[in-house]
């Protein structure tokens, strides 16, 4: 069996790199922010800061799900199915590693 933990610890710590470096993308919140008299700047820093958002959200739930994948580890639930508690196909937790659902329920919940 893979060692999930090592897997999980290492997504964390590039997770929270990824949403360090994607902040400093926004330029809404930069310390530079600069008034520009050209047209179409303030809709361009809005667009900007807009994708900068839901970028840094996704990631923030992706470390969301690996700090959920950690703590099931640790508790011994790392790897069962929430729905049926049957164990997650390895095949599966390789692809996926924060998962809670197996296959089966993956398709009838979409959550996973």
């Amino acid at each position: 069996m893979l060692d999930f933990k090592k897997i999980l610890l290492r997504q964390k710590r590039d997770l929270e790199k990824e949403i360090l470096s994607v902040g400093k993308e926004d330029p809404l919140t930069t310390d530079d922010l600069v008034e520009s008299s050209e047209p179409g700047t303030d809709s361009f820093f809005a667009d900007v800061h807009g994708k900068v958002t839901v970028i840094k959200q996704n990631l923030e739930n992706l470390l969301g799900n690996t700090a959920k994948a950690l703590m099931n580890l640790k508790k011994g639930k790392f790897g069962k199915c929430e729905v049926c508690g049957k164990k997650i196909e390895e095949e599966r937790l390789k692809i996926i590693p924060t998962t809670v659902l197996c296959l089966k329920h993956s398709k009838t919940h979409k959550k996973s």
